[in-house]
């Protein structure tokens, strides 16, 4: 009797030995793998979840219209698209100068003061939970309100020419200024060397030379001269 108990004994520790082995195979080849998966569907969803509460939060930058780069205006209208937000601030040199609402998706920011120099001039747009953009691209404006420079080396004053009526003008200004000679746009080199030739009439005349640089100054210099068949 009592060696039979024992059989029945060693045959349950066996059968339980088995099931656990087959158990431990299961877990291993078909439980963890299934479990890791379970695991990346939850972080999945839990991440698309967090991903769309945070591009709700995100406001898009708006963007300035096109700026002159530089002026002889000391205030100047700054304007652009916000698509997101309901308020915009200006800033002007890291300092804000201004803030305004977006209506209809555009906003209008009048006479914003100018420093003499380079003024870098970016927004920013906000809405009434808190958030706030990152800043639109950067717009650099430069006041300036000196005339340019002129010199003209030829003709020079009371300067008398014969049979041929066009005579060549030349001189000296910015690079990047325009020069005129009674109206006839002259070509200027990159270190600012002008000429242009510009027909004469019999007798005496003024020959009037403008140089106009890219913020709108400009400056006159009136040299007579006469002409004679």
């Amino acid at each position: 009797m009592a060696k039979k108990e024992e059989r029945q004994i060693i045959k349950r520790i066996l059968i339980l030995s088995v099931f656990s082995v087959i158990l431990i195979f299961v877990l291993l080849t078909v439980g963890i793998p299934t479990l890791g998966k379970l695991a990346d569907f939850l972080g999945s969803v839990f991440r698309s979840d967090n991903e769309v509460i945070s591009e709700s939060s995100v406001i898009t930058p708006p963007k300035l219209d096109t700026l002159p780069p530089a002026t002889n205006e000391r205030k100047i209208k700054v304007a652009g698209f916000a698509p997101v937000g309901n308020s915009i601030e200006v800033y002007l040199n890291e300092e804000k100068v201004d803030k305004v609402e977006i209506i209809e998706g555009k906003f209008e920011v009048l006479d914003i003061a100018l420093q003499d120099g380079e003024n870098r001039i970016r927004v920013k747009a906000l809405d009434d939970s808190g958030n706030v953009s990152d800043f639109s691209q950067e717009a650099v404006v430069i006041l300036d309100t000196e005339e340019p420079f002129l010199e003209v080396s030829s003709p020079s004053e009371s300067q008398t020419f014969e049979r041929d009526n066009r005579i060549k003008v030349e001189g000296k200004t910015e690079k990047d200024a325009q020069v005129f000679a009674n109206g006839f746009l002259a070509n200027v080199d990159f270190e600012g060397n002008f000429e242009v030739s510009i027909p004469l009439y019999e007798g005496d005349s003024e020959i009037e030379i403008k140089a106009l640089d890219e913020a709108g100054n400009s400056k006159i210099i009136k040299v007579k001269v006469s002409f004679k068949k």
